[in-house]
């Protein structure tokens, strides 16, 4: 049979038969893997002949059975070049078949030999999928592999010197691979591959440098500028907002160094600093520091915005671990603490609202007492709050009617 459909396979009539049974003919040759001297005789012609675009994905996806089978230099040295080769296809999906989510983990050829003993998956991962990320003509092929190579087994310190070029770079491959590049740098702080928080801040102090220049040059004068230099240091402070919690012990040192140089160069990110600095917190006395760096650095009335915007922040759930966890009665100590001790009221307004002055249990003479202080500010945002405040306690006689209605009706 064997001899037969090689023979067939080899025929000028084979081609003619059209591309899907084509198809299904080659992926019998997957039946025969421990024929390495296959790739020789059968791969590589089809393979030069430059068959239709969908036989190439076809012809790719049965090579890579073969990766690992053979004992010949001269097979392997084939199949290599012919991989190399389909890294710099222009079809999409004969660059999307190199790579596990094509089909999915479990049904692609190369993910049984992630846990070999051998280095085949490493080789073909730094040699091939790497190659993409530098496609030549493709941007949705280097944005695929940007998004789907398998990080863990590159070269650590390519991959990131890769990713670092790609985050300050100002043009259509910039704008548009940024965040993935910028994801497999997070991604290796997450795997301990990197611990050195040297290289995000470093990013920033070059995008920084960048800005003026790039603003004088664009100026947004078409879509693929678009002024993405402001944009890029809000992504960044956006991405490291959500895994944060992956930087282990190192986080808050990493936060507050980035604190102090975000601050020196654009204070209106002083809001995404501010996230940042509440998430890490662990403590009441963390929160405080936090908001007191921003208060050192800020306007008197941009950081009430600021405290403003924040009290929404710490309503939410995972937006400060440190306060989630704690009770009715702890959240209204710690609000307390803070209208009273430190004058910040704006900042726990919220907290108090839909977190303690609705909950059961809650010792609502404090709250009444804490309500009335707020009522009397003399901060006018905070007075016209508290004033427009109703309180939902309708139903409980101890509270007075003072406390029960809205004062703004």
């Amino acid at each position: 049979f064997l001899k037969l459909y090689l023979e067939f396979i080899q025929n000028e009539q084979f081609q003619k038969l059209g591309i899907t049974a084509n198809k299904e003919i080659l992926r019998l040759l997957i039946q025969y893997i421990s024929y390495p001297s296959l790739i020789k005789t059968i791969v590589k012609p089809l393979w030069n002949n430059r068959p239709h675009q969908d036989v190439r994905a076809c012809l790719i996806l049965t090579l890579l059975h073969f990766i690992g089978k053979s004992n010949s230099n001269d097979d392997d040295t084939i199949i290599w070049e012919i991989l190399e080769q389909a890294a710099d296809d222009d079809y999409l999906p004969v660059v999307e078949s190199l790579f596990a989510a094509h089909r999915g983990k479990s049904r692609w050829p190369l993910s049984k030999l992630k846990n070999s003993s051998n280095h085949f998956f490493e080789t073909f991962v730094n040699r091939i999928q790497f190659k993409i990320l530098d496609h030549p003509t493709s941007l949705e092929a280097r944005s695929w592999a940007w998004s789907n190579i398998e990080h863990e087994y590159c070269h650590t310190n390519k991959l990131i010197e890769k990713a670092q070029q790609i985050c300050i770079q100002f043009d259509v491959d910039g704008n548009v691979l940024f965040e993935k590049a910028f994801k497999k740098i997070i991604l290796s702080f997450e795997q301990q591959k990197i611990t050195s928080f040297d290289i995000i801040i470093d990013i920033i102090k070059k995008i920084m440098l960048f800005r003026d220049e790039l603003d004088s040059k664009q100026n947004a004068i078409d879509s693929q500028h678009d002024l993405p230099v402001y944009r890029r240091i809000q992504l960044i402070l956006n991405n490291l907002d959500g895994y944060i919690d992956k930087f282990g012990n190192e986080k808050k040192k990493f936060v507050r160094s980035l604190t102090l140089i975000v601050l020196q160069f654009d204070k209106t990110l002083a809001p995404l600093i501010g996230k940042l600095l509440i998430k890490i917190a662990q403590n009441k006395e963390d929160i405080d520091d936090g908001l007191r760096i921003l208060q050192e650095n800020l306007s008197e009335n941009y950081f009430e915005k600021i405290l403003t915007e924040l009290s929404s922040i710490i309503d939410k759930e995972e937006s400060c671990p440190f306060i989630q966890q704690l009770n009715v009665d702890e959240k209204l100590n710690l609000a307390q603490w803070f209208v009273k001790n430190r004058n910040q009221p704006l900042f726990v307004f919220d907290l108090l609202t839909n977190h303690v002055f609705n909950q059961s249990g809650v010792d609502r003479e404090q709250c009444q007492h804490l309500l009335r202080h707020l009522r009397q500010s003399e901060n006018l945002l905070v007075k016209e709050k508290a004033m427009s405040y109703t309180v939902p306690w309708v139903e409980d006689k101890d509270v007075s009617g003072d406390d029960q209605m809205n004062v703004s009706e």
